[in-house]
């Protein structure tokens, strides 16, 4: 009897350890939220008109627990809101509660009033917004152009699939406002298009104006969008690591005049039917990181559209050569490097140009030489002309080719080398060319070159042009003189 008087006290004694949230509602508007004891995650949909900011909510728990916020306290629901449970031993579990409104008027836990619809969305967002994962297959539905407004910031958490009704859906990002896309691995983040419409082009896109730092898309993808133009247009500030971008009628991301990335790196790009990547200005590619992949694009290249380089810029490999449309100019102390096995494929009859004080270093190397192309063999680029008098410009394992057009343009050479301009040359190879290989202005200017182990292929002018009154091998001469190999 002492025994099991011992028993008996030392059971009563013991603390509960239980700790639970066993039903969360509100009783104005009347909605139950769906509670994920796994996840401990709360989610209701409120009717639309619902003021989120004075809600009430009704709260069960385990016994002998106690919850803060209490029950029965007015809470603000404008973002998440932690409720921590606090069993009677003293341990503590924080779930987290979403409250988002539903713009058709539906209500209760897991969007469409619990029937297990997804939540239908259309117009604008003005304030900040929370989409939790519903659980459902497609948890919101867009009717139309979802406009972020204002300084609202909508987050979408890890595991939503959003679906779009048509071609002119899709999303507008205005300059204070801000979208946050952060999923994971396992739960990404889909946006697709309709069930009827399995066509590249079913939606439209996403237009990002504002230089917000939390507009971050990681394992995020966007199915057969770019309707309009692009799937991603960057007029703003852009992280994007780690997306999936697959189908696009045009291109998978552009920049705008404004737009920069702040980070792209580990992104998949496949199945547009423009240009993967299209950058309004070549500098902008110094911000591609890397495991980038594209992939089955209709021009798989990455297009460069500004004339002027006005920012040092390093160009590393991505996989896939940069098309330059409108040539490119390196002037006023800046410099463009060039690494290992880039290449760059020119538009017929333009130009590269390192001139005034602009800086170059292009180091290739024999296993990863960076190659200068015409887009085709046929499209003949004019090379590059090298004005540059500064110490250090360097081209090693360069394969300047498919140039030289023969159609009385004043440089018709792979590369041409103007008086004063200073370069060291090694183990270069130039041509195909229709006319000259290396052109040099001024033979005076020889001593500026170092040169060694440079070879040409099919130059059909010649492999060096020498222009202008000078001395060859101890002989005066004046005019042109076409020569075999560097002097």
């Amino acid at each position: 009897m002492a025994l099991a008087a011992l028993m008996l006290l030392a059971s009563c004694g013991k603390e509960s350890s239980e700790k639970k949230i066993l039903s969360f509602k509100f009783a104005a508007p009347a909605v139950e939220a769906t509670i994920s004891e796994s996840a401990h995650t709360i989610v209701a949909v409120v009717p639309f008109g619902t003021n989120v900011t004075g809600l009430v909510p009704i709260i069960t728990v385990s016994e002998k627990a106690e919850v803060v916020p209490a029950s029965g306290t007015v809470v603000d629901f404008t973002n998440p809101v932690d409720f921590t449970v606090t069993a009677e031993d003293g341990s503590t579990v924080v779930y987290k509660a979403t409250v988002t409104v539903d713009p058709n008027g539906g209500g209760g836990g897991g969007g469409g009033g619990g029937t297990g619809d997804p939540t239908t969305w259309s117009g604008d967002i003005n304030a900040n917004t929370t989409w939790p994962d519903l659980g459902l297959p497609v948890d919101y539905v867009i009717d139309g152009y979802v406009y972020i407004d204002g300084n609202a910031l909508l987050t979408i958490e890890p595991g939503v699939t959003i679906m779009f009704t048509g071609v002119g859906d899709g999303f507008s990002i205005g300059e204070n406002a801000g979208l946050k896309m952060v999923g994971t691995a396992d739960k990404p983040i889909r946006f697709v298009n309709p069930l009827n419409d399995n066509h590249p082009g079913a939606w439209d896109g996403i237009r990002i104006h504002s230089m917000r730092n939390d507009n971050q898309f990681e394992y995020v993808e966007f199915v057969n969008g770019g309707s309009g133009d692009d799937v991603i247009t960057v007029y703003g500030k852009l992280s994007m690591k780690h997306c999936t971008i697959d189908g696009a009628l045009h291109q998978g991301v552009a920049t705008g005049n404004e737009g920069v990335f702040t980070a792209f790196e580990n992104n998949t790009i496949k199945n547009c039917g423009g240009y993967p990547l299209w950058l309004n200005d070549p500098q902008k590619a110094g911000i591609l990181g890397s495991g980038n992949t594209y992939v089955e694009n209709g021009t798989n290249m990455i297009s460069l559209n500004y004339y002027y380089l006005e920012a040092n810029t390093t160009f590393n490999n991505q996989g896939i050569p940069y098309y330059v449309n409108d040539g490119m100019c390196v002037y006023d102390n800046v410099k463009m490097t060039i690494e290992p096995g880039v290449e760059f494929a020119f538009d017929y009859d333009h130009v590269l140009v390192v001139g005034g004080d602009g800086r170059f270093e292009a180091n290739g190397t024999a296993d990863q030489p960076i190659i200068f192309r015409g887009t085709t063999p046929e499209d003949l680029w004019d090379g590059i002309r090298f004005e540059s008098s500064r110490n250090g410009n360097v081209m090693n394992y360069c394969q300047i080719k498919n140039c030289g057009p023969n159609d009385g343009w004043s440089v018709r050479s792979c590369l041409y080398i103007r008086s004063d301009a200073k370069l060291t040359l090694t183990n270069n190879v130039f041509g195909p060319s229709d006319y000259n290989g290396v052109g040099i202005e001024n033979i005076s200017n020889w001593g500026n070159i170092t040169h060694s182990g440079n070879t040409f292929v099919d130059c059909a002018g010649g492999n060096v042009w020498l222009e202008g009154d000078g001395e060859w091998n101890g002989v005066e001469y004046s005019g042109n003189l076409i020569l075999d190999d560097l002097p």
